[in-house]
């Protein structure tokens, strides 16, 4: 009985080790840098493995916001920041009409400077960034399908495709079979 015993807390042990350490994903609750990772090949086709769903051209979700305003440039226009009940941080959207960019960005209230990063990103044209999977605005429904296999929500329809989940993860909105608008990060809570 007792090597039964010392058996199972071994193999518990064991079992919750890790080699490696993940932090979670700034605004994907749940998810963390082990669960969610992507590659792309030069030809922008995903290969074996994780996905990314934090990058986004020069922008990745958790970015602080002076790296933010050094790939992008001053935004075209900034919302007061509103407290959201469901993280109880401070969200303001930026937006960059020019490069068909709205970031949200959240801050912790009273470490605004200090803590200020996107919390999500949403695409529509004229932005020409793409995923690390080589997806951008035009893209086919098709493209996404291939580029995202074996990682898109069942729930996904005729003109949606969530990879990832909306808890953290891409959703890509077709309009003529065309991806009319991409959004990164988390949709619910």
């Amino acid at each position: 009985m007792k090597q039964l015993i010392l058996f199972i807390l071994l193999a518990g042990v064991f079992a919750c080790k890790s080699k490696t350490k993940s932090g979670p994903l700034p605004g994907i609750p749940g998810a963390n840098k082990d669960s969610i990772s992507a590659q792309a090949d030069s030809a922008g086709t995903t290969t074996a493995g994780k996905i990314d769903i934090e990058s986004f051209g020069d922008i990745k979700l958790g970015q602080h916001y002076r790296e933010t305003v050094k790939a992008l440039g001053n935004p075209g226009s900034k919302s007061k920041a509103v407290e959201w009940g469901a993280d109880g941080l401070l969200h303001e959207d930026w937006t960059w009409p020019g490069k068909g960019l709205t970031l949200n960005l959240s801050s912790e209230t009273g470490k605004v400077e200090s803590s200020l990063s996107v919390f999500s990103i949403t695409a529509k044209s004229p932005c020409t960034f793409k995923t690390k999977a080589g997806v951008g605005i035009g893209s086919s429904y098709n493209e996404v399908q291939a580029a995202y296999k074996g990682h898109i929500d069942p729930s996904s329809g005729d003109t949606t495709i969530i990879v990832g989940s909306v808890y953290g993860g891409i959703i890509f909105t077709f309009k003529e079979d065309k991806v009319s608008e991409i959004f990164l990060g988390a949709a619910a809570e």
